[in-house]
């Protein structure tokens, strides 16, 4: 079994609706067939605290061969565009990278934060004092579960805003950590107060949609090239 993970439905939901013979089991989990491959898809929350202890729970009870760590990441490479698609290098398996290695992708390193980055300043420091290329807020977590059981692990990340780019609204505004729920009530109320945030936060939302669309196309390929396990 192949599982992927990702940290919310909005970075999974165009490949759950390619999902064969799916079976929702609450909302964090969806198993299902793509191609001849069997996957289940793990939703882990938005942060380390939250996938480590949901990709903990799960990996309690199940035992998947190769554990896929998707979503999107924070570019901090200056040349790396919105859909981009990376392929992280010091949280990836080499026989997973080469079975991948014919896919059209960037390669290069990745730091997972605990806080979001939400400027360009900061991802600037990030990318000189790290030499990592994307950010995001999972992936070292579920590592650290997957690398002791065993479990070879790749890891994809699709560029959701680029390493010049702010985020048009604070993270905590639109996203509560600790319930792991949307907040638009506080979204609109923020958007209504500061007008000129509309635009940005428009083309942000566009540039989810290219990501989204660029990682699923990308995840299908990838498990196309993937050896049975």
């Amino acid at each position: 079994m192949i599982a992927i993970s990702f940290a919310l439905p909005e970075e999974s939901k165009d490949l759950v609706r390619r999902l064969s013979e799916a079976r929702r089991w609450g909302g964090a989990v969806v198993t299902g067939r793509l191609g001849k491959k069997q996957v289940i898809v793990v939703h882990s929350g938005m942060g380390m605290a939250s996938a480590t202890e949901r990709v903990g729970a799960f990996l309690e009870k199940n035992a998947p061969s190769i554990w896929i760590a998707a979503g999107f990441g924070g570019g901090l490479s200056p040349d790396l565009a919105v859909g981009e698609i990376v392929v992280v290098e010091n949280f990836s398996a080499p026989s997973l990278m080469e079975a991948v290695g014919g896919l059209p992708a960037r390669r290069g390193t990745l730091i997972t934060t605990r806080q979001v980055v939400e400027t360009a300043e900061q991802k600037k420091d990030l990318a000189r004092h790290t030499g990592a290329i994307v950010v995001d807020m999972e992936t070292a977590a579920i590592q650290r579960l997957c690398g002791p059981r065993g479990i070879l692990m790749l890891s994809i990340r699709a560029i959701s805003d680029t390493a010049g780019q702010d985020l048009p609204v604070p993270a905590e505004v639109w996203f509560n950590m600790k319930t792991q729920r949307p907040r638009p009530g506080r979204l609109v109320s923020y958007l209504a107060a500061h007008p000129g945030r509309i635009a940005p936060f428009a083309r942000f939302v566009r540039g989810i949609n290219v990501a989204r669309a660029s990682l699923t196309s990308f995840l299908l390929a990838a498990l196309a090239a993937l050896p049975e396990k």
